[in-house]
């Protein structure tokens, strides 16, 4: 068993050199808008963008030409969902995305309602 060097630790024979997901964010762990949820839903605005946006964040606007929920965006470009969120966060303070909560579900019946539904079965 050869032992690996300290480069050897960030270079994939296939893929190249490798860059750690803290990298990405510049070692930032919460996006700038702490409102972003993990199941929030993310759209690009498809204002200007500039030039000086990272490879992930260009993946992140082409996939978000439609609707799509943080959590698919992670899957799709393959990086962690705090990463994501973060990256998510930075262009929407740069008003390329626009990001809001999920439809909400319509609210559970009232414990009264269920009571009355209980006691209604239970007479047939």
């Amino acid at each position: 068993m050869t032992e690996r060097t300290h480069h050897d630790q960030w270079l994939d024979e296939e893929a190249g050199p490798l860059v750690p997901a803290y990298a990405l964010t510049r070692g930032r762990v919460l996006p700038a808008n702490k409102a972003i949820d993990l199941v929030a839903i993310v759209t690009a605005t498809g204002g200007p963008t500039p030039v000086s946006l990272g490879p992930e964040q260009w993946m992140i606007l082409s996939l978000c030409a439609r609707a799509t929920p943080l959590a698919d965006i992670a899957a799709a470009i393959d990086l962690p969902l705090g990463v994501v969120r973060v990256l998510v966060g930075d262009l929407h303070e740069q008003g390329l995305v626009q990001v809001r909560p999920p439809a909400s579900v319509s609210q559970l019946p009232s414990a009264s309602i269920l009571t009355e539904v209980i006691h209604g079965l239970r007479a047939l």
